[in-house]
């Protein structure tokens, strides 16, 4: 089902409101200019929207796509959970909503590719795919986009968790070759082991060939985010943390530091090298990785950022020699001053057309017992060596402990796992959250815009 949504009042009023800034940050002459927040949709019966991701066309600056969790209050992962896609082509004033039959839906993804095809994928049930439960990974493609979408998917299998995806854009001739990354259980040698499960389509997400599956050792692990750089070489970051002690049980085995790891394919994912060591800084969460591969004097400079261990800043590294070396962590907004923040979460990143690296992030600040949350971004214009003051991002406190959000404040308590930030073809960042303003959770979005000169 396609549904448009009409733009709001408040974003009549802010016609023209993608060159006015609300929020400016300078240093050295730079700035950091914040656009108007515009919410994006409410859900079905005015249900919780969570976990969303955002996708833009590599060459279309008014073409963004976007995925979500269709919540239910009452319950987490029951059938009447679904998933999204929202679509905008003037640059995210209008968005047209189409609904995944994807029952007991999670941990959405979009993507579009240079030649214009889209992909979503999530865990979940589908009809179409009886030979998988819960936890299957389900792909629909688009041709055109995401405007429509097949009305079949492909399977990926079970026992996925977090799958990502990564394009290259590296040369026409792969204008539509599409990676999936997942986290995936699987039996070796008759013992429980988590391993990267890779998967690429040449034809836009149409069909996949035959996947690989690298399992770096016996400790349990989160596979992450894949990038490819400007040559086609893809890297996929992972995360170990835990011994396999009880089979995983949880909060047995736990390792002293989390460590965070590489892998590098340049036969395009057929093979994969020995995991190469990235950091030990982070935290417990998932990490946001990124490649620069514009034109500029940092092309192909990879960027790690996590929540650090104690959880009162972000940590960025970063590395220019396809991950082979990593800069120490640098901290990003650790101000100890600032007694009423209890957190910083779920780091974003992107890096746009011009190099510049913008990274966004969940700050949660305990408000008269209650805990608030807001979105704040940064940037770096000299390839992640330092970083602009951060701003804020959204216009309102968002305090989700409300029962419109019930079940889905249980389970995503700072509105999902990750959240959306893109770079479109023109250079503006596009940051998309889940908000609670207004008690419930809803899609809200506002455009990043750092001049480098």
């Amino acid at each position: 089902m396609i549904q448009k949504i009409a733009p709001s009042p408040m974003l009549r009023r802010a016609a023209g409101a993608l060159a006015i800034a609300l929020s400016v940050a300078t240093v050295h002459g730079q700035t950091i200019h914040v656009g108007h927040n515009i919410r994006v949709a409410t859900g079905l019966e005015n249900r919780p929207l969570v976990e969303p991701h955002l996708a833009a066309h590599p060459s279309k600056p008014n073409h963004l796509l976007a995925a979500t969790i269709v919540g239910d209050a009452a319950r987490t992962w029951g059938d009447t959970q679904i998933c999204a896609s929202f679509l905008s082509i003037d640059g995210g004033q209008q968005w047209a909503r189409h609904d995944f039959a994807i029952a007991e839906c999670g941990d959405p993804w979009v993507a579009i590719t240079p030649a214009g095809d889209a992909v979503f994928i999530a865990l979940g049930k589908h009809v179409a795919l009886p030979d998988q439960s819960r936890g299957g990974l389900v792909v629909f493609h688009s041709a055109d986009g995401g405007f429509t979408w097949d009305d079949k998917p492909v399977g990926l299998g079970t026992g996925h968790d977090h799958p990502t995806i990564a394009i290259d854009t590296s040369s026409s001739a792969r204008a539509n070759w599409v990676y999936v990354v997942s986290g995936r259980g699987v039996r070796v040698d008759n013992h429980q082991r988590w391993s990267v499960f890779i998967a690429r389509s040449m034809d836009g997400g149409r069909t996949f060939g035959e996947p690989v599956t690298v399992v770096p050792s016996n400790l349990n692990l989160n596979a992450e985010v894949p990038v490819v750089l400007s040559d086609g070489t893809l890297i996929a970051s992972f995360g170990d943390f835990q011994r396999n002690v009880d089979n995983g049980a949880r909060g047995r085995g736990m390792l002293d530091r989390r460590r965070e790891w590489m892998l590098r394919s340049t036969d395009g994912g057929k093979t994969f090298s020995s995991p190469l060591f990235a950091s030990e800084a982070c935290g417990m969460g998932w990490s946001s990785f990124a490649a620069d591969t514009s034109s500029g004097s940092f092309r192909d400079r990879l960027y790690f950022a996590c929540k650090e261990k104690s959880g009162q800043a972000i940590v960025v590294n970063a590395s220019a020699d396809r991950s082979e070396i990593w800069t120490d962590p640098l901290r990003t907004d650790a101000d100890s001053t600032v007694t009423t923040i209890a957190r910083r979460d779920e780091p974003a990143l992107a890096v746009n057309s011009a190099g510049v690296v913008a990274m966004a992030w969940i700050e949660t600040h305990e408000q008269a017992h209650a805990f608030c949350q807001q979105v704040r971004v940064t940037a770096s214009l000299d390839g992640g060596r330092t970083f602009l003051p951060s701003r804020r991002v959204s216009d309102a406190e968002s305090c989700p402990d409300s029962a419109a959000n019930g079940a889905a404040y249980g389970r995503w308590s700072r509105g999902g796992d990750y959240f959306g930030l893109a770079a479109t073809a023109d250079g503006v960042f596009h940051v998309l959250w889940s908000d609670a303003r207004d008690k419930v959770f809803q899609l809200w979005t506002a455009t990043v815009d750092v001049p480098t000169r």
